[in-house]
């Protein structure tokens, strides 16, 4: 009886190796069609898309580039319907607009 409850809670190994079929679009991995494979209740094996990785917000050009402290969203999660207005600027001056060398920048010019 021990030794049947060891085997079964020993790990197995998941292959991972098994052929799958894309649910949408087309059968190419190009940036907009990228998969994860998942294992499934019962031994299956599934996918699930993955959502591309976006840059972020970024300064005006020939700025330093990156707003630390906002969130890396797609476009249209920076709506007021998915986001609140305090998640979308950073508490210093120039906020949301700026990063924050850039900003400091302008401060010395000003």
């Amino acid at each position: 009886d021990t030794a049947t409850r060891f085997i079964s809670r020993r790990k197995i190994k998941l292959n991972m190796t098994a052929r799958i079929t894309y649910k949408r679009r087309h059968c190419y991995a190009t940036r907009s069609n990228k998969i994860r494979k998942l294992r499934l209740p019962g031994g299956k094996l599934g996918i699930q898309y993955v959502k591309k990785k976006t840059k972020g917000p970024q300064t005006p050009s020939g700025d330093h580039g990156k707003i630390h402290g906002v969130p890396h969203l797609r476009t249209q999660k920076y709506s007021r319907k998915h986001l609140a207005k305090n998640k979308k600027t950073v508490n210093r001056a120039y906020g949301g607009g700026f990063s924050g060398g850039a900003g400091g920048e302008r401060n010395v010019r000003a």
